[in-house]
């Protein structure tokens, strides 16, 4: 196996299986392998008064809407749990723990604040009706629905960040070739098995390259590759509660790192209220009647390409 290089890397990352394992048996010896997570018991309960009360709100509100015997099974693993301690917390009261969490939701320690890069944003996607044509969006007798409560981020944001943390010591900013030779007189073989090394990571690195500079300008040019996903996510075995989230992943990180549970390398870019099989009533002069719509679309993915800006900015290559 050998590499080509379109210009000689000042890091040249070790894909070794301590790089891309955590497993207990066995030797890690690689420094960067472990991802420091910022996530502690501290923050993850620090909504509630103690870690007792927040597991015993993540009881109620996950699962079943009605507390069956399933879920009086289910309530017996809460008591289970390393960080429930009721010699210490020996109150608990409901309504206290609601007003600590809509407290919370407005402290800038929430990790939703404004300050943490989320937005809450509008959509509003023009709606079909039966045996009626319409000229362009642009006409006045288009029915519209406004989907609220849209929270999203910058993705500019979220690769600086990505760039700037730990996890980017093993990210793969140089692009590069890789064949496989059986024996010196076979002929190479080209192996395609990350990101970084596709055709089309090497043509946009060469494209960014070919690019003119300005006076002064010195500064590397690398490539960031993203990649975005989108699915319903069921949150709980029992009940219909659900999320529909677009997240992304970087390219420039081995497939085997994006795998791992605590490479933490996934990014959330927003969450998309779900549209469910509805009756929504278009009300207003032009209008005269209810309109069934069923809501068979990918909502993510209608948001996404009618307002792009939403999700995405414009930025220089360097």
């Amino acid at each position: 196996m050998f590499r080509i290089y379109p210009r000689y890397p000042g890091i040249l990352q070790k894909d070794n299986l301590a790089a891309v394992t955590d497993a207990p048996t066995l030797e890690n010896e690689d420094p960067h392998s472990d991802v420091v997570s910022d996530i502690s018991i501290d923050t993850l309960y620090s909504a509630f008064s103690s870690p007792t009360a927040g597991l015993l709100m993540a009881w109620q509100y996950s699962g079943g809407t009605t507390k069956s015997a399933d879920e009086l099974d289910r309530l017996w693993t809460y008591i289970q749990d390393a960080h429930f301690n009721p010699t210490v917390d020996t109150t608990f009261s409901h309504d206290r723990e609601k007003k600590r969490i809509e407290k919370y939701l407005t402290d800038s320690s929430n990790p939703f604040n404004t300050t943490h890069g989320w937005r809450r944003s509008s959509v509003s996607i023009p709606l079909p009706h039966e045996h009626i044509k319409y000229t362009s969006e642009n006409d006045l007798n288009l029915p519209w629905l406004t989907i609220d409560g849209v929270y999203h981020r910058d993705i500019t944001d979220i690769i600086i960040s990505a760039f700037q943390s730990q996890a980017s010591l093993m990210f793969h900013d140089i692009p590069y070739e890789e064949y496989w030779q059986m024996s010196d007189n076979s002929e190479p073989m080209r192996v395609f098995g990350e990101a970084y090394s596709s055709p089309t990571f090497l043509d946009a690195y060469r494209s960014i390259h070919s690019l003119p500079r300005e006076p002064g300008d010195d500064l590397e040019r690398i490539v960031a590759s993203i990649m975005l996903w989108s699915d319903a996510t069921q949150l709980a075995n029992f009940g219909d509660t659900s999320l529909w989230p677009i997240y992304l992943y970087l390219g420039n990180q081995s497939k085997y790192v994006r795998g791992k549970p605590t490479g933490d390398a996934c990014h959330h870019v927003a969450y998309i209220p779900a549209v469910r099989d509805s009756l929504f009533s278009c009300q207003g002069a032009h209008l005269s009647s209810s309109y069934l719509i069923i809501s068979k679309m990918n909502t993510a993915s209608t948001m996404a390409k009618r307002h792009p800006a939403m999700f995405t900015h414009t930025a220089n290559a360097t």
